[in-house]
């Protein structure tokens, strides 16, 4: 009868590690996937953009995609745009450069479309939203996801392509 006690004890403590550890992991998952507001390395004056970044920073990325589950750069701009801004952009970045009207470098603000040239995109092209600072959120690649990123870092300063400001809808 000693033995079996000891058995059940034996088991019932491998349960409780078990269950201990596996929580212990979907928290540390959890906390990777929600980042905290002043994780965010640039944060804007509007309050909506600030939401909808802290929402998706970290989705993933997938080519075509529209959702949580994987959405790629075009389908982020447009999101962005009708979610904070309740305008419509098309579907594709070369739509979306075609819909707006040039920007300079030193013009840009907060909210403005940045294009690139990219050689990972079927289409040749990769778009963003400017925030501010040299800053821009997009929905990178598959291996980073949605994420914030710098127009001083060399990749984006070589592809650079051009910004634009939507036109009035």
């Amino acid at each position: 009868m000693k033995k079996y006690k000891t058995q059940i004890l034996a088991t019932l403590c491998s349960i409780l590690f078990w269950l201990l550890c596996y929580s212990c992991t979907a928290q540390a998952q959890t906390k990777k996937q929600l980042p905290a507001l002043d994780s965010l390395p640039y944060l804007t004056n509007d309050t909506a953009l600030n939401n909808f970044m802290l929402h998706w920073i970290g989705k993933p990325y997938k080519l075509g995609g529209k959702t949580e589950k994987g959405i790629d750069c075009s389908q982020f701009n447009k999101r962005l745009y009708t979610d904070v801004y309740k305008l419509n952009l098309e579907n594709v970045c070369y739509k979306q450069w075609a819909q707006t009207n040039r920007v300079p470098k030193d013009s840009l603000q907060t909210g403005d479309l940045l294009f690139f040239r990219s050689r990972q995109s079927p289409s040749g092209w990769h778009c963003a939203v400017y925030l501010g600072e040299t800053m821009f959120v997009h929905a990178a690649n598959r291996y980073e996801g949605v994420k914030i990123s710098s127009l001083n870092e060399p990749n984006y300063k070589r592809a650079y392509r051009g910004a634009g400001r939507l036109l009035k809808q």
